[in-house]
């Protein structure tokens, strides 16, 4: 019997109820940093299925981003917006202990999570740092592979460990917002991000779908 059909059988006798499952969902969010509130939600379904070794096609190097990425869900800003020690340690600076604004940190996050991810693979940063968004992302695909938003099919390509990212005011401009990617399910795709929203922004998941207006594209290290 697996434990599909085993645990079908407890809740169908009444041995399982539905107050225990949400108690371990409850326990479930609460380990992985999410909104606790006993719902299998979507994002709460993603982060269950989550990848837990390289899909085919995945660097290490790429995949070791994502579980930094994972590791740092709920921490983000302290003290004051684009503050605080976690976020001035992606900005490489000594906590001073203020509250001032050290700067937005999405492409921080993102660099530190391939830093870090190098670092336990003791190999070479394949890309340099940056702390603007669609700098990074520009690095990132030059050294890897770019697929762009908005190509047919792109749904079936993207990956864990993919780097998305968003114009954000004029699409030419300097302005974005990136991310990496932990999964895909269809037209959608789940994703941890950093400094998204107002003060205390965290590292959270998140859910988006393929046809987004200002999504550019992904980079695959």
């Amino acid at each position: 019997m697996t434990p599909s059909e085993y645990n079908a059988s407890k809740f169908e006798s009444g041995d399982l109820t539905g107050g225990m499952i949400a108690a371990l969902v409850e326990r479930f969010q609460e380990e992985m940093g999410l909104a606790v509130d006993g719902m299998c939600g979507p994002i709460t379904r993603a982060a269950l299925l989550s990848p837990t070794d390289p899909p085919t096609d995945v660097s290490e190097v790429a995949f070791g981003a994502l579980r930094v990425a994972i590791e740092s869900i709920g921490k983000g800003e302290e003290g004051g917006n684009n503050s605080g020690e976690f976020v001035e340690m992606l900005h490489q600076k000594h906590f001073d202990g203020n509250n001032d604004d050290d700067g937005a940190w999405c492409a921080a996050f993102m660099s530190h999570c391939f830093e870090e991810s190098c670092s336990r693979l003791d190999v070479e940063m394949p890309f340099l740092r940056s702390g603007g968004a669609k700098k990074l992302f520009r690095h990132a695909w030059t050294a890897g592979r770019l697929l762009e938003g908005g190509t047919t099919g792109v749904e079936r390509l993207v990956l864990p460990g993919d780097l998305v990212c968003w114009y954000r005011g004029d699409p030419t401009g300097w302005m974005g917002h990136i991310g990496i990617v932990e999964r895909t399910e269809g037209e959608l795709f789940f994703t941890i991000e950093g400094n998204v929203g107002r003060y205390p922004s965290k590292v959270r998941r998140f859910r988006h779908t393929f046809d987004e207006p200002r999504l550019i594209g992904f980079a695959r290290v």
